[in-house]
């Protein structure tokens, strides 16, 4: 079996685990809304998948995948949406923002439940 973590001993006689920084991976800081949310979902209510996930520096990955997916469950359930509702009045602005901000407002709702607020 392959050992996971390496250690080094120090001048004290202790053991002390090597620590190596990953480069190149993925930054929470450049994901989108629903990758944020989906953290702190996992942070509010699985609080040990979340804390496995940081102590692995996979968190970001995770979170990565959850938005992308989310991302596309988005565009696939407004496309749905507008080609099952089609406006009185194809002309007329207002008509067309109101049912594109419903098909939005219905996916998001529909992403949140089924990809966002999951155990990843």
């Amino acid at each position: 079996m392959a050992e996971l973590m390496t250690y080094h001993e120090a001048a004290d006689g202790m053991l002390y685990p090597n620590l190596i920084l990953t480069e190149g991976k993925v930054s929470m800081m450049n994901l989108g809304r629903f990758a944020a949310r989906a953290a702190e979902y996992l942070k509010e209510n699985h609080r040990e998948r979340y804390m496995t996930l940081v102590r692995f520096g996979k968190l970001a990955e995770k979170m990565q995948e959850v938005e992308a997916e989310a991302n596309r469950m988005m565009e696939v359930l407004e496309a749905d949406y507008l080609k099952k509702s089609k406006p009185e009045n194809p002309e007329s602005t207002m008509e067309m923002w109101s049912l594109r901000e419903q098909a939005k407002m219905q996916a998001e709702e529909i992403v949140m439940i089924e990809i966002v607020m999951k155990f990843h």
